[in-house]
């Protein structure tokens, strides 16, 4: 396989995805870079039974790493790998007698709530020494074990795939994608992104995921340094 021109690494929900999906327009974006030889990996806090009923482009990535980092799938073979410590019971039950009756998001690693609940879900962490931490995501929180973040997913993916992290450009939209930039060649924000994320990137992008997208893929496309033209 030919060296790639570079290492793509995406979020989902609110990068490339509006309300949980892809459109056209931004499927044939990441398209076009991926027949330009752009290798593609998606990092997202999503789990993996709640993405495959809704994202018909997984093809397209060679590396999805799910639960904020914890969880590795290969799309062309099927096969996915817990990657991180899986979710501790006895810190679930707690948090469960905590939150009586809250919605919880739990996953083979991570923990997901809503974001009204964090002050709670840190006391519960201290109380019992746990030895887990918190990111915020939009409206949740995400709980994981320590040191598992979607900066480690994508050094895993990477080194599943042979690639240098200098060969990387990250896009996403919320603070744990901050996570993400760490290392990267280039670190760029969407419109849309929150205010953390763009204080943390070297560009920000236009408009919404679409247009936000393909103006990132233009310019990769074109080889400009989208060092160049930020908005």
């Amino acid at each position: 396989m030919a060296a790639p021109r570079g290492v793509l690494a995406v979020d989902y929900d609110g990068t490339i995805a509006e309300h949980g999906r892809v459109s056209a327009v931004t499927e044939a974006t990441l398209r076009s870079l991926r027949e330009a030889n752009f290798r593609l990996i998606l990092v997202s806090g999503r789990r993996l039974e709640n993405i495959l009923p809704i994202c018909d482009v997984l093809d397209l990535f060679d590396m999805v790493m799910l639960e904020n980092g914890a969880v590795s799938y290969c799309p062309q073979t099927g096969t996915d790998q817990l990657i991180a410590p899986a979710v501790d019971q006895r810190f679930l039950a707690d948090l469960e007698r905590e939150l009586p009756g809250a919605p919880l998001f739990i996953g083979r690693s991570m923990v997901a709530t809503s974001a009204r609940n964090a002050e709670r879900v840190e006391m519960v962490i201290l109380r019992g020494g746990y030895d887990l931490h918190m990111v915020g995501c939009g409206g949740r929180v995400l709980v994981l074990p320590m040191g598992v973040s979607k900066g480690s997913g994508l050094s895993h993916a990477l080194t599943e795939l042979g690639l240098r992290r200098d060969q990387v450009i990250a896009v996403g939209d919320e603070e744990n994608d901050i996570d993400l930039f760490e290392g990267c060649g280039l670190r760029a924000a969407v419109g849309n992104a929150s205010p953390r994320l763009k204080a943390a990137a070297d560009i920000a992008l236009p408009g919404g995921c679409e247009e936000s997208i393909r103006h990132l893929a233009e310019l990769l496309l074109a080889e400009t340094s989208p060092g160049e033209a930020t908005a």
